[in-house]
């Protein structure tokens, strides 16, 4: 039904549930990272076209995603403190976003979380088996 209604949606959350289904522990937080970082450039979209539904749904989307990314990080890492008080300020932007979006700050967010991908995926690849 959704794919009727909303076929790029219905794309989006069918790709997603692949990736996580065919994923390993290491993967997730990647998945939740570049799930949120796509859509926050739909947030841009959405705003630019004033489409407050779409807007809404984003914006949980978003928030959820963060939410996941508190709760996984491993509270012994080195980093620990730094990521909760980062995704907690990103989640306090998205929530100030509900009535007013700041363009600007969401898409410094944008680029500080893929900075943050890219981090994760180098860490990643350094912990391979040679």
């Amino acid at each position: 039904m959704l794919a009727r209604a909303r076929p790029g949606e219905a794309y989006r959350e069918s790709n997603f549930d692949v990736r996580l289904k065919a994923s390993g522990r290491d993967d997730l937080v990647l998945i939740c990272l570049d799930d949120l970082i796509e859509n926050l450039g739909v947030l841009e979209i959405t705003e630019s076209r004033g489409d407050r539904t779409a807007r809404s749904r984003t914006l949980t989307r978003c928030v959820t995603a963060l939410t996941a990314l508190e709760m996984g990080i491993d509270r012994e890492a080195e980093l620990a403190s730094s990521l909760m008080q980062f995704y907690g300020a990103a989640k306090g932007l998205l929530l100030d976003s509900i009535r007013t979006i700041d363009l600007a700050k969401i898409t410094q967010l944008r680029g500080d979380l893929r900075e943050i991908a890219e981090a994760f995926r180098a860490a990643k690849l350094g912990a391979l088996p040679a």
